[in-house]
């Protein structure tokens, strides 16, 4: 399965043009709504609450919208 790559951003369901946390996120599988990430950099954990799939491959135009979970 190949990783597709995600822009991840912090904001709310609908806002798919939220501030960009993260670009080129690749995980393995596809993230759901309710899933929980930690990135790369050791952030989170995030939960994702909205998402838009365009493409695979090089596509940038996948957007993951994440809150952070806990305190």
């Amino acid at each position: 399965m190949d990783r597709i790559p995600w822009s991840i951003r912090e904001g709310d369901v609908g806002e798919l043009d939220a501030p960009e946390i993260m670009g080129g996120y690749r995980c393995a599988g596809e993230p759901r709504h309710g899933d929980f990430l930690v990135l790369p950099d050791g952030s989170g954990p995030w939960r994702v609450v909205d998402r838009m799939r365009v493409g695979q491959g090089d596509a940038t135009e996948n957007v993951l919208i994440v809150e952070l979970f806990g305190d």
